[in-house]
């Protein structure tokens, strides 16, 4: 779907469009799936938190600036296992990445290593990920089947306003990987819940000029 925004000379739009494959991800306590047994000490604490989101597709402005191709976004907070003080927050993005998508939807995998910066010790860090989706259920082996969603959404207040269109077609599914901070010893990511969807993604704001 290609967004256009007529101009007036009282306002000023900005379109965005994204249009491609997105796989989201997350580990910690409120990802984990139904019936998974707490993590142990183990010797690998857990990470407390874990946000992925790669997406291999098309993004256009209203520049007309066109961005195509592989870009993984990264979230990683951690914590000491003994103070629970913490000890890694990390955000970082990339298009150093692998990132590949069955066509049906039913798998996925990444490779990637991130640059990012360290809130914690307000350092850079490199982070290297490795994550599998399957959206076969391990235990029946059924395939999850595709969920279809279109949603438009309108909102204006004074000279404001904001579109937003969304058209999915989406497979939940499971994710499980391994994750290291550059020097530091290999986490697992025990399998959680995750989704593998093609997306068409629009957002139009108009604001009105000074």
């Amino acid at each position: 779907m290609i967004f256009t925004s007529p101009m007036s000379a009282a306002s000023s739009s900005q379109i965005t469009q994204f249009n491609g494959l997105i796989s989201p991800a997350a580990w910690g306590a409120p990802f984990q799936l139904p019936g998974s047994p707490p993590p142990g000490p183990g010797p690998f604490p857990p990470p407390l938190l874990v946000v992925l989101l790669p997406s291999d597709g098309r993004i256009m402005t209203t520049q007309g600036s066109v961005q195509q191709g592989i870009f993984v976004m990264l979230l990683v907070l951690m914590t000491d296992p003994v103070t629970h003080m913490p000890t890694l927050s990390f955000v970082g993005n990339s298009t150093m990445a692998n990132f590949q998508v069955d066509a049906r939807l039913t798998s996925a995998s990444l490779s990637a290593t991130v640059q990012g910066f360290d809130l914690v010790s307000f350092s850079p860090k490199t982070v290297t990920i490795s994550v599998s989706w399957t959206a076969i259920d391990p235990l029946t082996g059924v395939l999850s089947p595709i969920t279809r969603t279109t949603m438009e959404n309108r909102v204006q207040f004074g000279g404001f306003s904001l579109f937003l269109h969304i058209f999915s077609q989406m497979r939940l599914a499971t994710a499980s990987g391994t994750l290291a901070v550059v020097g530091e010893p290999m986490i697992p990511l025990p399998p959680a819940p995750a989704a593998i969807a093609r997306a068409d993604f629009g957002i139009i704001t108009r604001t009105p000029l000074a």
